[in-house]
């Protein structure tokens, strides 16, 4: 069976950005990002009837995974609420109290069968994003490099009808949340991709 054009391997991760949620207009570039990770929390609830299963309930409100970069990013650390300038010139890391949530964008690469590697762009929505902790390692024969996990829960935004106007909701009241979005190269939106966060709406309904 011929397997050409369909996706082979993922890898790399780079040129990171991120907007923080309510000034969607500013999208900032973050600190050398070196890994990404995202687990799917999906629970599900059996529907036992007549002695045997009968249906699944499912429910899918969140992901959660690690943004790592080699460094961290004091300027990221203000935007969202974990630093403060000091009036002594320096910086404080201070108490999380209320952290502004952000969508974050990135490049990986992507090889398909029979073709050359190509860059997908993708934006993770409304994540919730907590301090990376600290690990530093004196150096010996060599330097030693330490690495910072900024760990995030991301809740997601309601998909938009056709129109990018209102929320769509499905036949059976039901409205549409999406964590991720991406793009490819000879998608009508992939030059600007990463910089403006997108708004994922319906596609619109094909005329015969």
């Amino acid at each position: 069976m011929d397997k050409t054009g369909k996706d082979l391997a993922q890898f790399d991760v780079a040129n990171a950005v991120y907007a923080v949620v309510g000034e969607e207009s500013t999208v900032l570039p973050f600190t050398y990002m070196n890994t990404f990770s995202k687990d799917r929390n999906i629970k599900t609830q059996n529907l036992y009837g007549d002695g045997e299963l009968q249906d699944i309930l499912y429910a899918d409100q969140s992901i959660t995974g690690a943004i790592g970069a080699t460094a961290r990013d004091a300027e990221f650390e203000k935007a969202v609420g974990f630093r403060e300038d000091d009036g002594n010139g320096g910086t404080d890391e201070v108490a999380v109290k209320d952290a502004k949530r952000v969508h974050f964008g990135f490049e990986t690469t992507v090889k398909e069968k029979g073709k050359p590697p190509r860059k997908k762009k993708v934006w993770v929505f409304n994540a919730v994003v907590v301090p990376p902790n600290e690990s530093l390692t004196q150096n010996q024969d060599s330097i030693t490099l330490s690495t910072f996990d900024y760990n995030y829960t991301g809740y997601g935004i309601y998909k938009k009808d056709a129109q990018g106007t209102a929320d769509y909701v499905d036949a059976n009241g039901q409205r549409t949340k999406v964590f991720t979005m991406s793009a490819n190269p000879g998608d009508a939106n992939y030059a600007t991709f990463l910089e403006s966060v997108p708004t994922p709406k319906m596609a619109a309904a094909k005329t015969v």
